[in-house]
């Protein structure tokens, strides 16, 4: 893998490249949309594996882990890396990022098995690897094509929350705060 300082965006990096987590434990399929120091835009597909014994349900605890693993895992350690150029891999030897406290959590609706969760986390505090993310998890209408929406999405437009009225808002949260913390240290 390159080295990050070389890069501007997280879109077009494999989530299983960006996050420490196994293979079995990441929730984002792609990063569609992001802005160092302003938020990121990333999708997720529940799986079976994901809704299994949930009533085929991918239940808010799952959306926070998506919408962490998206903001202050992936947008928090891709700024550590661009600050040391260094890769994602090289970071993870020496730190891991860790959720450490959640303001709030408001879930409105379901993400079924099937349906595509969109986060759009909002990057709300950055310093030494601490990060405070806000935003929302939406689902779309099956068949709406994501990539071409956000081919072009704006920094104004993430800003003022814009999205198409095919989207339903699943969830909100406030507050979600994670650290990149020493290895020796946990």
């Amino acid at each position: 893998m390159e080295k990050t300082n070389n890069l501007t965006s997280l879109v077009g990096l494999s989530p299983h490249e960006v996050l420490p987590h196994g293979p079995s434990k990441v929730y984002i399929d792609e990063f569609l949309w992001h802005k160092p120091g302003v938020g990121v835009v990333a999708v997720y597909t529940a799986r079976e594996k994901d809704t299994h014994d949930h009533f085929g349900v991918f239940r808010g605890v799952d959306q926070i882990e998506a919408f962490g693993q998206a903001s202050v895992v992936a947008g928090n350690a891709f700024i550590s890396c661009v600050k040391k150029g260094i890769t994602f891999s090289e970071l993870y030897e020496n730190y891991n990022f860790v959720f450490l406290t959640m303001g709030s959590a408001i879930c409105k609706s379901f993400i079924k098995l099937g349906d595509t969760a969109i986060i759009h986390a909002h990057f709300d505090d950055y310093k030494f690897r601490q990060m405070i993310s806000s935003g929302k998890v939406y689902k779309a209408s099956k068949g709406f094509d994501l990539e071409k929406y956000y081919q072009d999405y704006t920094e104004e437009q993430f800003r003022n929350d814009e999205v198409p009225e095919e989207y339903m808002e699943v969830s909100e949260f406030n507050g979600l705060t994670g650290r990149g913390i020493k290895n020796n240290l946990i």
